[in-house]
């Protein structure tokens, strides 16, 4: 085996394999030429998860290649493959902060197969990541990737070969949870679709656990919880297959009954895995308040039949009671299970300024039935909480500032498929970076939580339709690459995550180390780092040091002051 200058490694005279150490914040995309960097050491606390990449490209084809962590760390250390997925859509506007916007493949996909098989002649990367125990002894790891290759038919080209080195230093300083609340909206009824299985069967709640571990696991702490199913992305007239935790039955006299084992079961299973906060769906429908949600009832002589949807208007008398009698039973069940403190309430999402009265009707509603529980939806007019319909507005980033000399309980902020100039978001044709940097815009204006509206949207747009993830990330050309989901659906139920999903855990990693060293010298003197760190300038939602160097060596110098060094 010879070296041969930058990090080119020759295999008896025959296989060439070229490697490069790269930052989870680059893009490894096939076709193109990578330029050579010296990433070869970070920094990182205990209690974190790091992330590297490793570019490599092969003359022939690797078919199979196995490969392994050679590392003290190697306990704590996982490897997966990124795969390029296809994306032919990218919204209908554009600013010029993104990658590409031509159709084509896009590296999205982290998959944990074994074996891996690699094209010749274009890059691939593997993705190491580390999840650092909080007793990690303090010091210097190098980390190493042996990549073997064994083919039956071309023994000639068989090898084992170790990568460069990448050292870690790990530094004497415990990383807490970020202090916010997070939630990306779960979809039941794509999980029991894809997967083919009875919702709130044994094996959907045994699907739905794996879920749930891995959303907390990337710092959701809120999840979206289906008293009915939700009203949200339905093309009207149109219903999503039925996912309805609440079992209601009407009484021969006419009263209601309801039935909250399945919510019960639901909502301990989030609690199991970790989740702080539950999320009650819409009761009424997307884009104004307008309509009932599609609700299921068995009727006193054991019919199964839809009684409130896209025909019923809001404000119609029966919903209007239905809810009376739902809403004070569904309090007191809370209560009993000491949920209530930790339960949020959505009306509608994303109204309009016309639909002020429909929406003033429906809060007027809630706040009769639910008293002391607290409402939040995502809007960005002001006049909604400045009529006092909306307790927690949730604003979009690009509007936030219309809130900003509100005094609101608590500031929160979102992004969709609309939030695509300047401001931060995720979708798979933007850099890395502009994912990342909403952790450290989260701290800047003091948010206490952040919505986004897909973690397993698994439908085309308005539902009328499903996708498969695996071949269409632009769910039938109706969002942006990624928009609608950051997980995809892995074998045995066992979801599979985006460079998006980790990505936007490293933001909230950096909102958490931020904020612990806000605990030691102060708020006003961490805005002055950052202040300092940016040019002079607190950054804004639409005016932030754009690039993956700034997030990188803003963290680095981060982690100095935390440890003192």
């Amino acid at each position: 085996m010879r070296i041969h200058q930058g990090l080119t490694y020759r295999v008896i005279s025959m296989a060439v394999l070229e490697f490069q150490w790269t930052n989870s914040l680059d893009k490894v995309f096939l076709r193109r030429e990578y330029h050579a960097s010296d990433y070869r050491m970070a920094t990182a606390l205990q209690g974190e998860v790091f992330s590297v990449q490793l570019a490599y490209k092969a003359e022939f084809l690797l078919n199979p290649m196995e490969i392994a962590i050679d590392s003290p760390l190697a306990g704590c250390a996982r490897v997966r493959q990124v795969y390029s997925m296809p994306a032919d859509c990218f919204g209908e506007e554009q600013d010029d902060y993104i990658i590409d916007n031509t159709p084509g493949l896009y590296p999205d996909l982290l998959s944990s197969n074994q074996v891996y098989r690699s094209a010749p002649g274009v890059w691939h990367s593997v993705w190491v990541t580390l999840k650092l125990p909080e007793n990690t002894v303090p010091g210097e790891y190098p980390l190493k990737l042996k990549f073997s290759h064994r083919n039956h038919y071309r023994k000639e080209r068989n090898f084992d070969i170790e990568s460069p080195e990448f050292t870690l230093q790990v530094l004497p300083v415990v990383l807490p949870e970020p202090d916010v609340k997070v939630t990306q909206w779960f979809y039941g009824d794509c999980l029991y679709r894809i997967y083919k299985v009875e919702p709130w069967s044994e094996e959907f709640f045994r699907i739905a656990g794996n879920y749930f571990r891995n959303m907390r696991e990337h710092n959701i702490n809120m999840i979206y919880t289906p008293l009915f199913t939700p009203p949200l992305d339905t093309h009207v007239n149109f219903e999503r297959p039925t996912f309805q935790s609440v079992q209601v039955f009407l009484n021969s006299d006419g009263s209601w009954h309801f039935d909250f084992s399945n919510l019960e079961r639901y909502l301990t299973l989030a609690d199991e895995c970790g989740m702080e906060y539950f999320e009650f769906s819409h009761l009424f429908t997307q884009w104004g308040a307008e309509f009932t949600p599609k609700i299921m009832i068995t009727t006193a002589n054991g019919e199964y039949k839809r009684i409130f949807g896209w025909d019923v208007r809001a404000d119609d008398e029966r919903y209007q009671s239905f809810l009376a009698a739902l809403l004070p039973e569904l309090s007191r069940f809370l209560a009993e299970h000491d949920w209530n403190k930790r339960s949020y309430f959505h009306i509608s999402d994303e109204p309009y300024e016309e639909n002020l009265e429909s929406y003033r009707r429906a809060s007027e509603l809630f706040h009769r039935n639910l008293p002391g529980c607290r409402f939040i939806d995502a809007l960005s007019r002001p006049e909604f909480f400045k009529n006092g319909l909306v307790d927690i507005p949730v604003p979009a980033n690009n509007h936030i500032d219309a809130f900003a000399d509100l005094e609101l309980p608590e500031r929160w902020t979102y992004y969709c498929v609309s939030q695509w100039d300047k401001v931060p978001n995720q979708f798979a044709h933007l850099p890395s970076a502009r994912n990342r940097i909403l952790g450290l815009l989260l701290y800047v204006y003091d948010l206490k939580g952040f919505l986004h509206w897909g973690f397993n949207f698994w439908f085309g747009q308005l539902s009328t339709f499903e996708i498969n993830p695996y071949q269409d990330i632009c769910s039938g050309r109706g969002f942006p690459p990624g928009d609608a989901f950051k997980v995809y659906p892995g074998a045995d139920g066992m979801p599979e995550d985006s460079i998006r999903n980790e990505v936007f855990k490293e933001g909230m990693q950096d909102l958490a180390a931020l904020q612990l060293l806000e605990k030691t010298i102060g708020r006003e003197a961490v805005l002055d780092f950052v202040r300092k760190a940016c040019g002079g300038t607190l950054p804004r939602m639409d005016d932030y040091p754009r690039g993956e160097k700034f997030l990188l060596d803003f963290r680095q110098e981060l982690n100095k002051l935390l440890s003192g060094c």
